[in-house]
C-alpha cells in the first residue's frame, strides 16, 4: 500500500499567511480608521481614499479570516512535527513534499489521538446548543399558533444530526489501530482529523447551520405578521375588518360640524361620541387624525371606561386627565378639505409596549397604531397580537 504522505506546510507557506494576514490587516485598520475621521478630511480627497479602501475591504476582510485561519492552522502543524521529533521543513519540495523523508530524531506516534475525542466532545456540544435553539423555535411558534413551524422544525432536527455523525466519525479515529496523526507516517493506517480541521469544520457547518435557523424565524416571523400584523396590508384593509359601531352628532353629511374645530368658528370641544359596548373590554382608547396631514393627532384618550361622551367632554369630567388630549382640527386656510377620523379600539388591557401616543403632531396611522401598539399584549419577537377585541372608525370633512 502506498504509504505517500504529504507535507502540509512548511517555513515558507507560514510566513505566506502571515504577509498576507498583516497586509489583509493594514487594509481593514486603514478603512476604519478613515471611516472614523471622515468629518476631519478634505472631501475630495477623502472620497478617493475611502473608494480605493472600501473596494479593497471587500477583499481583505475575507482574506484576513482565511489567512488567520491558516496561519493559526500552519502554526499548529509545524509545532506538532517539531515535537514529533522532525526537522521543520523550510522548504517542502526539497523533501519532494513526503512527511517519509523528512529527518526525524526520534519516534512517537498518535501524540494527539485526544483530538478525536475532544473533536467528538464539541461536535456534541454544537448539537445540544442547535437542539435548544430548535426546541425553543417550535415551542415559541406553536404557542403563537404557528402549526406549520413544525415542519421546519423537524428539518433543522434532522439537518441537525449531521453534528452527531461527524462527532461518531470523530470518535472513532481515536482507535490507534486504524488512524494516526496527520504528522505520522502513516503507512496502511488513515489519518485523522487534527483539532484544527475538525473546529473548521464545526464552523462552516455552523454557519449553514445558523443562517438555516434565522432563515426559519425569519419567514416564520414574517408569515406570522402577514396573518395578524401589517405586512401585506394596507390602512384600507384595516379599516374593511373593522367591526364596531361608532357614531357622532357632529358629524353631519360626511362633514364635521364648527364647534369641535380649534378654529375662530370653533370651541375646541371634543366631538359628541358613542360606540358599541365590547364583552371582554376593560377599556376603550379614542385616536382621532388628519389623515390628510399624514396622520396629524387630534385626540388621544387611553383609558376611557365608558360607551358615550358627550360633546367637550376635553373641558368636563376629562379636564384634568392626562391621558385624555384634544385640540380641534384647525387646517390652514385654503387647503382644502381634510379628513379627519376618529378610531375607537376595545382593548382586553394596557398595551405591554414602551411606546407613547403622539398628540398635536404627526405619528402613526390607524393601523400601525394598532398593530404596532394596541394590539401588542406580550413582550417578545414578534410581540403577541390579541389584546384588541374590536374596534370601529368614522370619517368626515372639514375646511376653511
Amino acid at each position: 500500500m502506498n504509504s505517500f504522505k504529504p507535507i502540509r506546510y512548511d517555513r515558507i507557506a507560514r510566513k505566506g499567511w502571515l504577509i498576507r494576514l498583516v497586509i489583509s490587516g493594514v487594509f481593514i485598520a486603514l478603512f476604519t480608521f478613515f471611516t472614523l475621521i471622515d468629518s476631519l478630511l478634505d472631501v475630495d480627497i477623502f472620497i478617493i481614499i475611502f473608494a480605493i479602501l472600501a473596494a479593497a475591504s471587500y477583499v481583505s476582510i475575507p482574506l484576513f479570516v482565511i489567512s488567520l485561519l491558516f496561519y493559526i492552522d500552519s502554526s499548529i502543524y509545524l509545532r506538532r512535527l517539531s515535537k514529533n521529533y522532525y526537522e521543520v521543513p523550510e522548504d517542502k519540495k526539497l523533501y519532494d513534499r513526503d512527511l517519509a523523508k523528512l529527518p526525524r530524531t526520534g519516534q512517537v506516534e498518535n501524540v494527539y489521538v485526544n483530538d478525536s475525542k475532544i473533536g467528538a466532545l464539541i461536535s456534541l456540544i454544537c448539537y445540544i446548543a442547535f437542539v435548544i435553539v430548535d426546541i425553543y423555535y417550535v415551542v415559541k411558534w406553536t404557542g403563537l399558533g404557528e402549526s406549520d413551524s413544525v415542519f421546519l422544525f423537524v428539518i433543522m432536527m434532522l439537518a441537525h444530526l449531521l453534528l452527531v455523525i461527524f462527532a461518531v466519525v470523530l470518535y472513532k479515529q481515536k482507535d490507534t489501530s486504524q488512524y494516526v496523526d496527520e504528522v505520522d507516517v502513516k503507512g496502511y493506517r488513515k489519518t485523522r482529523i487534527s483539532i484544527t480541521r475538525t473546529i473548521s469544520i464545526l464552523v462552516i457547518m455552523s454557519l449553514i447551520f445558523s443562517v438555516g435557523v434565522m432563515f426559519a424565524f425569519t419567514m416564520t416571523d414574517y408569515i406570522y405578521k402577514s396573518r395578524h400584523g401589517h405586512y401585506d396590508k394596507t390602512t384600507d384593509d384595516f379599516k374593511a375588518n373593522a367591526t364596531m359601531k361608532v357614531s357622532s352628532e357632529d358629524l353631519q353629511d360626511g362633514k364635521w360640524n364648527d364647534r369641535i374645530t380649534n378654529t375662530e368658528k370653533g370651541e375646541n370641544l371634543s366631538p359628541e361620541l358613542h360606540f358599541d359596548k365590547v364583552e371582554g373590554a376593560d377599556y376603550y382608547f379614542i385616536y382621532m387624525v388628519d389623515e390628510t396631514a399624514n396622520n396629524w393627532v387630534h385626540w388621544v384618550a387611553t383609558d376611557v371606561r365608558v360607551e358615550e361622551l358627550a360633546a367637550g367632554a376635553n373641558k368636563k369630567e376629562y379636564k384634568d386627565n392626562p391621558d385624555f388630549r384634544y385640540i380641534g382640527p384647525y387646517p390652514p386656510e385654503g387647503s382644502g378639505e381634510h379628513v379627519y377620523t376618529i378610531y375607537v379600539y376595545a382593548l382586553r388591557g394596557k398595551p405591554d409596549s414602551d411606546y407613547k401616543p403622539e398628540f398635536d403632531e404627526t405619528s402613526l396611522s390607524a393601523d400601525y397604531m394598532y398593530y404596532d401598539y394596541l394590539s401588542i399584549s406580550k413582550r417578545g419577537k414578534p410581540n403577541e397580537y390579541g389584546n384588541v377585541i374590536a374596534y370601529g372608525y368614522i370619517s368626515g370633512t372639514y375646511s376653511r
